[in-house]
């Protein structure tokens, strides 16, 4: 979970990052990776296919960015599995 500042005498929001989330962070960026290494082979080696083939990475890693969800504020998350009293004092 990342926190962000929030406004003056507002206590910092919590954004809820999902595993969802994070995994589709890793597949962009990998995505992003292979087009490169399909871009520098296509250059070095000469190879024609090999800017098809960083097209189509390079289009896939920018779908995965624009069909990400953003991370929501907690306090946008409804339902009671969701809500989880933190500022209650501990026993003890």
């Amino acid at each position: 979970m990342t926190t962000a500042d929030g406004a003056a005498g507002r206590p910092p929001l919590d954004w809820k990052v999902t595993a969802g989330y994070r995994v589709l962070i890793k597949v962009g960026w990998a995505a992003i990776a292979l087009a490169l290494y399909g871009a520098t082979v296509a250059v070095v080696v000469g190879i024609d296919s090999a800017w098809w083939i960083t097209a189509g990475l390079s289009a896939f890693a920018l779908l995965v960015g624009i069909f990400m969800p953003a991370p929501v504020p907690r306090e946008l998350i409804i339902g009671g599995r969701n809500r989880i009293d933190s500022h209650r004092p501990l026993d003890g």
